[in-house]
């Protein structure tokens, strides 16, 4: 099983016994909290990191190809565009940073190439 392979810095790869499993990064800040109350003097607490399972798809190759387009999707729309060339080349960045991360993770005798 995989546990927390990151693929972009926002996204991760997990897996069970039947799913691949999407983790997207969250920043908690504490002091945002409703019942929090700030001590006089002390320090605010500090950000906190977590990673939240947002997506499943059945450990299968659609299900990976799946994964891989819900994470480029995500991560490139979420980039502020002002126009479709920049979209587009979000997209190639996007798509890049998770071949490589998907290639690193993989055995030598892998590897993901587009178009193929």
């Amino acid at each position: 099983m995989l546990n927390n392979v990151k693929i972009t810095q926002n996204y991760a790869l997990k897996t069970d016994d039947r799913n691949f499993i999407v983790l997207q990064r969250k920043i908690v800040d504490p002091t945002k909290a409703p019942g929090y109350k700030a001590v006089e003097g002390a320090e605010p607490p500090a950000l906190k990191e977590r990673w939240d399972e947002i997506a499943y798809y059945p450990l299968t190759t659609a299900g990976l190809t799946a994964f891989i387009e819900h994470v480029r999707m995500r991560e490139a729309t979420e980039r502020d565009v002002a126009n479709l060339a920049e979209l587009g080349a979000a997209f190639r960045e996007t798509t890049a940073e998770i071949i490589a991360a998907v290639n690193a993770a993989l055995s030598p005798e892998f590897s993901v190439r587009l178009g193929a």
